[in-house]
């Protein structure tokens, strides 16, 4: 089976700290276990934009288990190929323009614009490819109707929440679900959004598979290192005493306001002091409240490297992560296979990734938050026996599971 994969994630990753959310290690593990697959011969592709493409040659440099496999630039369909000189002059202009600070609605559009002509899109190879996967860019145009072709989504955030997201967002989603041929097929990572795509008619039911996500072991495990958790405490500045940790994006479905008004309701209402609040990852400043005399209490962090994730989490007596809406739960997962107790959401894909090895609540009852944050907080055997369970439900899932869904999915497609 020929599999021609777009890792433009991989590449904007590369270039931008901001790009390394989920999308991105998904991307990572699907293609490495794709190549690791018997019978699969994997090529790769990026047609997010030129900047994509040029931070895919420069993640390929150094990512061993995906650098064997070509990729396919701008009119290449066999193997990969340097760019002209001209060429890749345009790209490293176009990455420069669209890399740059924001830039206003109309030239940004007309950038983009002038890259497509730069960067054409790529969807097939010589000799021709049996499945072409796009899982996180628009498909491009029908040429060869005999492949088999997929995309990923995720959610329906910007559906589901009009009033957290712009125009930019909703036209992204509608580019997404309009490029789906009739014969085209969908990948999703939980039955919950599965359901969301079939009621809004996204594709026949028949069409949509879902693929469980998994968490890296080589990342995500237990840290009984002290001395490891105490470095990371003293990196970032988290002060002795138990901490929870929420790890984020700037997504505003993240509710990552909730959490800190029921952090600091926490600490005032009942005399809580030797608790910190600890927000990892990107963050747009002003976007959150801030509690007024607790700023010592709450450490945000900014974007931590995976080698100081297991320590991070492990060292947390509980993640908190009441999210309003996920197509699958990544970091809960994540949370769960280091040993972490997890308190989320009881909505969309949650129940599906936690279970009963978490609490689960709705992500608007700030009263349930904090009488959750106080029961782990205060019963150290409870803590213990979430840790326990967290470990036994992560173990459910793993990316050589999603890639071997993946793989069924293909199988399905090609047999239809």
């Amino acid at each position: 089976m020929r599999v021609l994969y777009d890792i433009s994630m991989l590449g904007l990753g590369q270039l931008y700290s901001l790009s390394r959310g989920g999308s991105h290690r998904v991307d990572r593990h699907l293609a490495e276990g794709l190549m690791a697959t018997d019978g699969v011969e994997l090529l790769l592709c990026a047609n997010h934009s030129s900047a994509a493409y040029l931070g895919c040659v420069e993640y390929l440099r150094t990512a061993p288990p995906l650098a064997a496999s070509a990729l396919l630039g701008p009119g290449e369909a066999g193997a990969a190929s340097p760019f002209r000189r001209g060429a890749a002059g345009a790209h490293r202009l176009a990455r420069r323009i669209l890399g740059s600070s924001p830039l206003p609605g109309f030239l940004r559009r007309s950038a983009q614009l002038v890259d497509r002509r730069i960067h054409p899109t790529v969807d097939d190879a010589s000799p021709p490819v049996d499945v072409f996967h796009s899982p996180s860019v628009s498909l491009p145009p029908r040429r060869r109707r005999a492949t088999r072709r997929f995309i990923t989504i995720y959610d329906l955030a910007c559906i589901r929440f009009p009033e957290l997201y712009g125009q930019a967002h909703l036209r992204t989603w509608r580019a997404a679900t309009e490029s789906l041929g009739e014969g085209d097929f969908v990948l999703t990572a939980s039955e919950s959004i599965r359901a969301d795509l079939c009621e809004r008619g996204v594709a026949a039911p028949e069409r949509i598979f879902v693929a469980p996500l998994g968490a890296d072991p080589r990342t995500f495990h237990p840290c009984a290192d002290a001395e490891r958790i105490q470095a990371v405490r003293e990196r970032y500045g988290i002060p002795e005493g138990p901490y929870l940790l929420s790890v984020n994006t700037p997504d505003p479905r993240k509710n990552l306001g909730h959490a800190i008004r029921a952090f600091t309701r926490v600490v005032r209402d009942e005399g809580v002091r030797d608790l910190t609040l600890v927000l990892a990852g990107h963050d747009v400043p002003g976007s959150h409240p801030d509690a007024d005399g607790l700023r010592r209490r709450i450490v945000r962090t900014g974007f931590v490297d995976d080698v100081e994730l297991a320590p991070l989490y492990s060292g947390a007596a509980a993640f908190v992560f009441p999210s309003l809406y996920e197509g699958f739960g990544l970091t809960p997962l994540e949370a769960m296979q280091c040993g972490t107790p997890v308190i989320t959401s009881n909505s969309s894909s949650f129940p599906e990734v936690v279970g009963d090895a978490g609490i689960l609540l709705d992500p608007t009852d700030e009263d349930a938050l904090c009488q959750a944050i106080l029961d782990v907080h205060r019963d150290a055997a409870r803590r213990e026996r979430m840790r326990a369970q967290s470990l036994a439900r992560a173990a459910r899932f793993s990316w050589e599971r999603c890639t071997q869904a993946v793989l069924d999915a293909y199988r399905a497609a090609l047999a239809h």
